[in-house]
């Protein structure tokens, strides 16, 4: 089976659940694929999802789904999600509530992943202390405090599947009073400022006028900053994102700021492309691309 015909399949297994999905490929040196299997869990019905460099852009959801919230667990590897104006990146056993009736983007890398989904009546989050709207694609950890309790919950109900309807009452009680904790933890967190704010605001100042160095990796960072990889890579989940994104995203908004500059020094888009320490303009068109709607060449020519 080709990559397409692979991608293909699991876009027609998300619309025939959903009603609506597009995939694309995430990544150029593996394989994208995906795939799908139903799961229940307690009072929860959803699937398993395993997938490897596939994007998934979900719009609106429409029928039955309407009255739909989703919970995503990441059981293995990182899912990157944008929902709600929020972009987050989940690793191991953490989650995020996703609404129905507002559009998402699911991006897996090429490590691949292996992800739970679960759909709850929207109407059981009026349960919820905060309000609604505000509780959806936000980070909950899955390693600590409640996030830690509600994953683990998620995980035993998967483990068991179908059980007694007075059980499912239960559950379904105990996992609304462990998300409502995990989410005002996540909501105190996200509006205080934090060590690991300030540590990335010096990682910023630090690396801008670096962002030519092709070297600058995580790894130089790690090294710079005294942690150790997997520090690093806590600290950039905590923000919601990871370092090789956040590197990538400051190269793409000064790439952006040359190409809009007619003064700048670099005429095409390939010499923007490796003054902002990108090694394939291809690649880096890419990117581009994606995160401001349009490709470099067409921001040159307008300005």
């Amino acid at each position: 089976m080709t990559q397409l015909q692979a991608l293909n399949r699991f876009e027609q297994s998300l619309r025939a659940t959903y009603g609506a999905f597009d995939t694309e490929p995430f990544a150029t040196s593996v394989r994208s694929r995906g795939e799908m299997r139903p799961a229940a869990a307690g009072p929860f019905d959803g699937f398993h999802i395993s997938a490897r460099a596939v994007r998934s852009v979900r719009p609106a959801l429409s029928g039955q789904w309407t009255d739909r919230a989703f919970i995503l667990m990441s059981m293995r590897g990182t899912v990157m999600v944008r929902h709600y104006d929020r972009e987050t990146t989940l690793g191991s056993r953490d989650l995020v509530l996703m609404d129905s009736r507002e559009a998402c983007t699911i991006d897996v890398g090429e490590e691949g992943t292996r992800s739970l989904v679960l759909a709850l009546p929207r109407d059981m989050l009026s349960q919820i202390g905060a309000h609604v709207d505000c509780v959806y694609g936000r980070h909950i950890p899955g390693q600590s405090g409640a996030g830690r309790m509600l994953s683990a919950v998620l995980q035993s109900l998967d483990d068991a599947g179908e059980q007694d309807r007075n059980d499912d009452e239960v559950a379904m009680s105990v996992t609304l009073s462990l998300l409502d904790s995990a989410l005002n933890r996540a909501r105190l967190a996200e509006e205080r400022p934090s060590r690991a704010g300030q540590q990335l605001e010096r990682m910023r100042e630090w690396a801008s006028p670096r962002l030519g160095d092709p070297d600058l990796d995580a790894d130089m960072l790690a090294n710079v900053f005294g942690l150790s990889r997997r520090s690093l890579y806590r600290l950039f989940a905590a923000a919601g994102t990871t370092p090789h994104r956040w590197l990538a995203n400051l190269r793409l908004d000064l790439a952006q700021q040359w190409l809009r500059d007619p003064a700048s020094p670099h005429r095409s888009v390939c010499q923007v492309a490796f003054a902002a320490g990108f090694n394939d303009s291809s690649h880096f068109a890419r990117l581009f691309k994606r995160r401001f709607g349009t490709p470099p060449a067409s921001t040159r020519r307008r300005n």
